[in-house]
């Protein structure tokens, strides 16, 4: 068997099929993640975050890039709710209250006192992006229509 696939089932926590795996591996590749433990941990993250949205992964991974390095001093250590209310709305992603509690219920739900260290919030951050592309190709596709 595979390193790679090795270490996906132990962060996955599962066996997964042979479908599953080569679907993974492709999926990994496209959106240019590393096949390692960081990697793995990325795309499971953003799965766990956001299952519904994922697809749309690859369209913003750049952006997502160059937004990281942007965000990283600001975020430092984490952020408070406020804090991640007020980033969202400098980056144009309006949510509804709903949206931005579902975003935060693995990590036991959105406080806008509450803090949020980085490795919870960059997941979130990322959902967000996914959030906003989807909107805008929504609006677009009901503008051609």
């Amino acid at each position: 068997m595979e390193q790679t696939r090795i270490i996906y089932e132990t962060l996955a926590g599962k066996r997964v099929s042979d479908s599953h795996w080569s679907k993974t591996k492709k999926l990994m590749l496209t959106c240019e993640l590393p096949l390692d433990k960081d990697g793995f941990s990325v795309l499971i993250s953003l799965r766990k975050v956001s299952p519904r949205y994922f697809s749309k992964y690859v369209e913003i991974k750049d952006q997502l890039t160059r937004l990281g390095r942007e965000l990283l001093p600001a975020i430092g250590l984490g952020i408070t709710g406020k804090q991640f209310l007020d980033l969202i709305e400098r980056l144009e992603i309006h949510p509804n209250q709903g949206t931005v509690s579902r975003w935060f219920r693995s990590v036991g739900g959105f406080k806008s006192k509450g803090s949020y260290s980085k490795q919870v919030i960059l997941p979130v951050v990322a959902t967000a992006l996914i959030y906003k592309s989807k909107s805008q190709s929504n609006q677009l596709t009901k503008i051609g229509a």
